[in-house]
């Protein structure tokens, strides 16, 4: 089994790129970041809670190589999974939430606040008809057309996000996610991320045969979970 702390793991002086990021764009929005630290020491803080494993800051580093430096890309990528707690199931509203009240004290346009909002919302389902959204939705899930260990990492990382679920509820529920993105026509639906479109279906056909060829756990002696 691969030590998912070796494959998610922060760049050398990622955090500090990160925080320059962050000064930058805000900068760049006509902020004072020092009159604001306090939203930046918040997100930091949520992305580096002990239940994430896969949405972490290593998950913003690299979404942040994959898209423009746009400020309606950069500030839904810092939001998006602001909110993550594997128990509930309004994460994404949460984080939309979050993001319009964190915006909203930063004084930023309203009309740019929407956009982040309406981002993060999108990744409920990860489809959209706009093709400013999908390209946000697509780096998001970048990971799933990875090279073969790294997807492997994350499906680890996945489940220990999902430690609380006993085996054989969260193999199921895989599967059904799994099912899902392979019965789309397309995964990706822009052509910047078209080249991930075979190597993610094969991650995803492989870790699908591997749930279902595995045997499931007796309920007289559960698998840890």
């Amino acid at each position: 089994m691969l030590a998912v702390d070796a494959v998610f793991k922060l760049s050398q002086g990622g955090r500090k790129r990160l925080i320059g990021r962050w000064n930058q764009l805000l900068s760049s929005l006509g902020i004072d970041p020092d009159e604001h630290f306090s939203v930046l020491e918040d997100l930091l803080t949520r992305h580096s809670e002990p239940q994430r494993f896969y949405h972490s800051l290593v998950h913003l580093e690299r979404l942040f190589e994959l898209l423009p430096a746009e400020p309606h890309l950069e500030l839904a990528v810092w939001f998006h999974d602001a909110v993550y707690d594997p128990t509930r199931t309004d994460n994404e509203a949460q984080s939309a939430l979050l993001a319009e009240q964190s915006l909203h004290s930063l004084g930023l346009d309203p009309q740019l606040i929407q956009t982040v909002v309406n981002l993060i919302l999108a990744t409920r389902n990860h489809q959209t008809a706009d093709p400013h959204t999908a390209l946000f939705l697509d780096a998001d899930l970048a990971i799933l057309g990875a090279d073969p260990e790294t997807y492997q990492g994350y499906a680890q990382a996945i489940r220990q996000e999902y430690a609380w679920v006993p085996t054989a509820l969260f193999l199921e529920q895989r599967a059904a996610m799994l099912h899902k993105f392979l019965s789309r026509e397309r995964i990706y639906q822009t052509e910047a991320f078209a080249r991930l479109e075979q190597p993610a279906r094969e991650n995803l056909q492989r870790e699908l045969q591997e749930i279902t060829s595995a045997p499931t756990p007796s309920s007289k002696n559960p698998a840890p979970s």
